[in-house]
Parts: C-alpha cells; sequence; structure tokens
C-alpha cells in the first residue's frame, strides 16, 4: 500500500515494534525509539479503538485478527477509523508449522475475499519448538523464509471505495408523536405502530473487496513442506538439537 508524504498512519499490532512510519502505535508499549519517535501509550479495548471516525490515511495492521475473539468486529472498527487498511497476518502454513499458542483464527484470502476460520490446534503446531529453533539458529532456514515473506503470512488491501453499496427501498413505519412515551416504543401494541408508513432508501453494504498483496501464496503445503526441506541438513539439525 502507498503511503503518501502527508498521510495520517496507525500502527496496530500485539508486537511490541512500532512501524517507523507511524504516527501513532496502538499496542504493546515500549520505551524505545524508532524513527527518532517515542511512542505514547495509549489504553484501549479491541471493541472500541480511541479514535474518531476517519481519524487516519492509513491503518496498517500486523498480527492482531488471529488473536481476537470476534475478527469482525474489530476488522468493522478499523475501517471505522481509516480511510485505507494493510492488513498482514500469519499464513495458514506458518500455523502449521510454527504454531502459537493464543492465536484462535487463521486468515486465509480466496478469490480477493479474506476467510477467517477455526484453527484446528490438532493440526497447527505439533512441531513448532523445532521451526522455532531453525528460524532464530539456522541461517539458511531463516533467510529462506524472510526472502519469501508470502512463505509465512498473507497481506490484503482495503480501500474505503471498496464497499459496495446500493439503495434499497424499505417501509419505515412511521409513529405519532403523541403515542410515544419515554421513547418506549416497544410498549405500544402493533396496531399503534404500524399506524403508517413510508417508502425510505436505505444503504447498505453488499461486499467488501480485499486486494491481495502478499508476493508469493501456496495452496500446496506439502509442495512447499519438500521445498523447505530441501534447504535443512537434517543431519545438523540433530546434532543441534542434541547439544
Amino acid at each position: 500500500m502507498n503511503i503518501n508524504p502527508t498521510d495520517s498512519v496507525l500502527h496496530f499490532s500485539f508486537d511490541d515494534e512500532p512501524f517507523g512510519r507511524a504516527d501513532q502505535f496502538c499496542g504493546k508499549f515500549n520505551n524505545r525509539q524508532v524513527a527518532n519517535k517515542t511512542y505514547k501509550p495509549l489504553e484501549f479495548t479491541i471493541e472500541k479503538l480511541p479514535f474518531k471516525d476517519k481519524q487516519f490515511d492509513v491503518v496498517y495492521v500486523t498480527n492482531v485478527l488471529a488473536y481476537c475473539v470476534q475478527p469482525d468486529k474489530l476488522f468493522d472498527e478499523i475501517k471505522r477509523i481509516c480511510k485505507r487498511c494493510h492488513l498482514k497476518e500469519r499464513s495458514e502454513f506458518a500455523e502449521m508449522i510454527f504454531g502459537w499458542e493464543n492465536t484462535k483464527w487463521i486468515t486465509d484470502v480466496e478469490d480477493k475475499n479474506l476467510i477467517i476460520k477455526n484453527k484446528n490446534p490438532l493440526k497447527c503446531g505439533r512441531f513448532g519448538p523445532l521451526f522455532h529453533h531453525l528460524y532464530a539458529t539456522d541461517t539458511v532456514f531463516h533467510d529462506y523464509c524472510t526472502q519469501n515473506p508470502g512463505l509465512l503470512s498473507i497481506g490484503v488491501d482495503w480501500y474505503q471505495e471498496d464497499d459496495i453499496f446500493e439503495m434499497v427501498e424499505k417501509d419505515v413505519p412511521v409513529i405519532p408523536s403523541d403515542k410515544i412515551v419515554l421513547g418506549a416504543i416497544k410498549e405500544l401494541p402493533v396496531q399503534q405502530v404500524q399506524v403508517e408508513t413510508k417508502k425510505q432508501l436505505v444503504k447498505q453494504v453488499t461486499q467488501t473487496i480485499f486486494r491481495p498483496c502478499q508476493t508469493e501464496y501456496f495452496n500446496d503445503f506439502y509442495h512447499v513442506l519438500g521445498i523447505v526441506s530441501e534447504k535443512i541438513d537434517v543431519r545438523m539439525l540433530k546434532s543441534k538439537m542434541l547439544q
């Protein structure tokens, strides 16, 4: 996603390393300076981020959706505060080989749609300690992962204009003002509530389009495992693990 020099940018992440271009950082707080900036800690909840509607031109979200109880509601809140959003999440393949204990969901991209599905703990992360150790100690494996970002992560872009709206005509009840007592409409008899109706055009969202932006995307996990295994000297790995 292109970020213009004048854009207001928020980085939202559960990691503790802010994106240097960000004007504000929403996540775990640390006192380190990034790009000569010191970010102030923010109090926030997932359900209600402490920002105004469309306050930011760009929101950069990294590894957040997978931890949320209701990721769809979080994304609605992100869309509320920004005009453009870039989401970066761990891929299903990354969850399969590494596994993170506290993640609840798998994020995927299918036909330009962001798919959020339940994580199967029996399928993901069974060999997590092995691959975490490899990533931390084996330069060949580490370099291969970093040079192929689509192997371990997916990315999607959302733009405000990607929301498709349609005008739907609906019957809206008109309630006489003398029938409303302290706003207790639900206590009125049905015949009084439906005294009169009028046609009203209502705008509703019909679809949200995501633009995949990962450099690579793999559907065949076993094929990727074969490629990764070619980069690993298993005998060397065993000797390291036994040390």
